[in-house]
């Protein structure tokens, strides 16, 4: 059975997991802290009930999945046969799960996990049916050190600090241009904001320059939020972005190595970010930061009928 999915404490419980596992699969991971923050809480408050942890006979959780019984469903496993187990009690639930959200008998995709390399869950997926898929999201790495990282370049009249609590609708705005495809609001984003494992010097943003609409500082431009695991000493930028009316000026790149400054003062001493893998100007923006891809794992689909 799986744990309550609202509560505060399967968050914190569901944080320890995903850095356990990563001290043991590294960048291969399925996924980071941040991929947990900004999962459960830039969709506030619709993907709260989406975290579920899995426990064996009431112990402590071997698994967990974020599924909202549409989209993918993704899948962070414990190793070993306890979490093999656990993982077994996951699948089945979202299989039903998925099932249950077809419309009028439909067949319906079912995606689980985003970079699966664990020869043990592989096989368990393969005898259940999955099979990989033929894109996915590649992870790339750097290490941090305060003296190799390059110094921003900024444009004349732009400036790179840290983001202002008044700033969010300006922030959320930013977002939405950047990302249309996205939701996110404002509410959302003070929700984010309250998370155990939000930095606030960690989000990072380039102003425009001001004019008589939006003193004293103008429209943020650009920007980019860092998560980091302090267990593991690893940080992840998600997400970075630029408005559409200031691209081509070098802002993405420059708030990145701002924020990767400023983990490293605070303990990071490697980085992650991952792309989809068809988003060729994404990793020459992060190749430019000093990124280079470390793991080009896929998840795993199904169709269920």
């Amino acid at each position: 059975m799986a744990t309550n999915p609202a509560s505060s404490t399967t968050f914190e419980q569901a944080a320890a997991l995903i850095a356990d596992v990563w001290h043991h699969e590294g960048v291969g991971s399925e996924m980071h802290v941040g991929d947990l923050a900004w999962g459960v809480f830039h969709r506030w408050p619709s993907a709260l009930d989406s975290l579920r942890l899995w426990p064996l006979d009431a112990g402590h959780p071997e698994a967990l999945t974020m599924f909202d019984g549409t989209r993918v469903c993704d899948l962070v496993v414990r190793p070993g046969d306890m979490g093999l187990e656990a993982a077994r009690r996951a699948l089945d639930w979202a299989e039903t799960t998925c099932r249950e959200a077809a419309v009028d008998g439909e067949s319906v995709e079912l995606r689980v996990g985003r970079r699966i390399h664990d020869a043990p869950l592989l096989r368990l997926l393969h005898d259940r049916g999955f099979f990989p898929r033929s894109t996915g999201v590649p992870a790339m790495s750097r290490s941090i050190g305060v003296d190799d990282l390059a110094e921003p370049v900024v444009p004349d009249g732009y400036e790179i600090r840290q983001l202002r609590v008044d700033e969010l609708p300006q922030r959320v705005r930013a977002f939405c241009a950047a990302f249309p495809d996205d939701d996110l609001d404002v509410d959302a984003y003070q929700a984010l904001r309250s998370c155990p494992v939000y930095n606030p010097r960690l989000d990072i943003v380039a102003t425009a320059p001001s004019d008589t609409s939006s003193p004293p500082s103008g429209p943020i431009a650009a920007f980019a939020t860092l998560w980091l695991d302090t267990h593991n000493e690893v940080v992840q930028i998600e997400p970075a972005g630029c408005h559409p009316d200031h691209r081509r000026l070098g802002l993405g790149r420059a708030v990145i190595l701002h924020a990767l400054r400023i983990a490293g003062e605070l303990g990071a001493t490697s980085a992650l970010v991952r792309h989809t893998s068809n988003n060729l100007a994404a990793r020459a923006l992060y190749q430019s930061c000093g990124f280079n891809t470390a793991c080009e794992h896929v998840g795993m689909s199904k169709t269920l009928v």
